[in-house]
């Protein structure tokens, strides 16, 4: 259902577990959170927004918070998740939602402490989606992120490299000089980790998300995910997701 707008004098956690939302945060864009995603809206900070598609799945978490060394939380405003942080800030979210039906004073301090956890993965926005290392190869940054929102097209190196307009050999190069890593290794482990979105995130079957993360047959996704990870994406989906 829609929310808002509204406005509330304390913190706001919207964390979106499954599908994807839209929200209008003060005078800020339009901004378009797809699972596993979320926000910390800051207080006195109106704001407004809706599923995509009619359905999504969010824990919504409200706190006050009075420590000086938090300044950098008071409102208005919103806060966004680190860059490559937002699988271990859903972790923690649902250790959060553990612990809320525990009553000891040991549980509400453990809530306590991963509450501190949770909101140090969060910073400005143009902090957590821009901040960029000096002398960084742009371009080559500027393919892997356009590959990471294609997977499914990526079937080899070369797709990567025809990003940049250069050979498969010259992603590798310069791949290895940024990263000191192989490029082939970075693209699976690039499969793989929207894998884990995806099975943690989405009722999508198993062979559905290996043709949507570039592998052509479900059996070879299977194996790939069994080797680096230490279990099937059956037992990964059944681990990661209570609901599933």
């Amino acid at each position: 259902m829609p929310i808002g707008p509204v406005c509330w004098d304390f913190h706001d956690l919207l964390w979106i577990h499954e599908g994807s939302v839209t929200l209008t945060v003060a005078d800020a864009p339009t901004l378009k959170l797809m699972a596993p995603a979320g926000i910390l809206i800051l207080p006195h900070t109106p704001f407004s927004g809706a599923a995509v598609g009619g359905y999504a799945s969010a824990s919504i978490c409200h706190f006050t918070w009075v420590d000086a060394h938090m300044h950098s939380l008071a409102g208005p405003g919103y806060r966004l998740p680190r860059r490559g942080e937002a699988m271990h800030v859903q972790a923690m979210l649902r250790l959060s939602l553990e612990l809320a039906e525990a009553e000891s004073a040991s549980d509400f301090a453990r809530r306590r402490r991963l509450l501190l956890a949770i909101l140090d993965c969060f910073d400005h926005p143009a902090t957590a989606l821009h901040a960029e290392k000096p002398g960084r190869d742009s371009q080559l940054d500027m393919a892997w992120g356009m590959a990471g929102k294609t997977l499914g097209k990526m079937r080899t190196l070369s797709d990567v490299g025809n990003l940049m307009g250069v050979h498969e050999s010259a992603l590798r190069e310069r791949h290895r000089r940024q990263f000191g890593s192989s490029a082939g290794r970075h693209l699976r482990e690039l499969r793989l980790r929207r894998a884990e979105d995806l099975l943690s995130t989405t009722r999508f079957s198993v062979g559905e998300i290996a043709l949507m993360v570039g592998y052509g047959h479900a059996e070879t996704f299977i194996a790939a995910f069994h080797r680096s990870r230490g279990c099937t994406p059956g037992q990964f989906r059944h681990r990661s997701n209570p609901f599933a």
